[in-house]
């Protein structure tokens, strides 16, 4: 059985991708969102998997395919 990704992403994880696509690392992405570094980490793992990527960078690709980052999102 075979299941599609689940592009919806909290708020959190589309802000986290969304500054690491700007080419922010965790620790500065923690700092913007006064967070810890990881809980960034967590918010952008539990965008990879339902997003069905591997990594972060595969994760913003994705997003931004799906039209998740943009202002306006489908």
């Amino acid at each position: 059985m075979s299941r599609e990704a689940d592009p919806r992403l909290s708020p959190r994880q589309i802000e986290c991708l969304r500054l690491a696509a700007a080419g922010r690392t965790s620790i500065e992405i923690a700092a913007t969102l006064g967070l810890s570094s990881r809980t960034v980490d967590q918010y952008v793992g539990e965008a990879c998997e339902r997003l069905k990527v591997r990594n972060r960078t595969q994760a913003v690709a994705k997003a931004t395919e799906l039209g998740l980052l943009s202002e306006n999102p489908p």
